[in-house]
């Protein structure tokens, strides 16, 4: 646990896990990898899959979180320079260069957005050791997209997790993959690809829910009780 309330950096890669990305498979092999299980639901894919990782509800994300400031950025704008918009993505979560700013704009920000790149350049600005690096919780979360054929099924991942016996109407196969990483915070595994096998062989996150994701982040910035084990 960290000695101070981190800030979040969340990137939504939605339909990407099926491709391969160098910087992507550099944030696996930092961090602790595991699985978001998916309930069914008759909603159109995109909006029930980001509607889950967001677990929207009612009250707001403030109520809920002891008045945690978050910011969703979605898609729909041109990027044309990588490193700018990485650079001011940590601007707004109080990140200026080397130095962390107590009182930043946001405590989260959620990035809808697949940009290998854009992996590679906050990377590459949080080096092991750094105050950056101790004070960032990134996730990088991906989802299948619409789905051909079942495959990558969750039933293989042992132990068995909670979910499977509480929970119901759960998709268990195409999972989203998530790998999270902050310095001498997360756990490190043994993964060192970004793949659905390297995840089930090798993660130490097994999988949860994804309306429970961001329980989890919440609770890495100390803005909600730890969600179950």
């Amino acid at each position: 646990m960290a000695d101070k309330p981190s800030r979040a950096l969340v990137i939504y890669a939605d339909g990407f896990a099926p491709l391969v990305h160098s910087h992507l498979h550099s944030l696996a092999a930092r961090g602790s990898c595991g699985f978001l299980a998916l309930r069914e639901s008759e909603d159109e894919r995109m909006l029930r899959e980001l509607r889950q990782l967001l677990d929207a509800n009612v009250p707001s994300i403030p109520q809920r979180f002891m008045g945690m400031r978050a910011a969703i950025i979605s898609l729909g704008f041109n990027v044309i320079d990588f490193d700018h918009l990485a650079k001011e993505l940590l601007k707004i979560l109080g990140f200026v260069g080397e130095e962390v700013v107590e009182a930043p704009e946001f405590d989260l920000v959620f990035l809808h957005l697949l940009l290998n790149e854009m992996v590679g350049w906050i990377l590459q600005s949080a080096q092991p050791g750094s105050c950056i690096a101790s004070r960032l919780h990134l996730s990088l979360v991906m989802s299948y997209g619409a789905i051909a054929e079942i495959k990558s099924n969750l039933t293989a991942v042992f132990p068995r997790q909670s979910y499977t016996m509480k929970g119901s109407n759960i998709r268990h196969h195409h999972p989203m993959l998530i790998a999270q990483w902050q310095d001498a915070v997360t756990r490190k595994d043994a993964v060192g690809e970004f793949f659905f096998e390297e995840f089930a062989k090798r993660g130490a996150c097994n999988a949860i829910l994804a309306d429970r994701f961001l329980h989890e982040v919440a609770f890495k910035l100390w803005k909600a009780p730890k969600y179950g084990a």
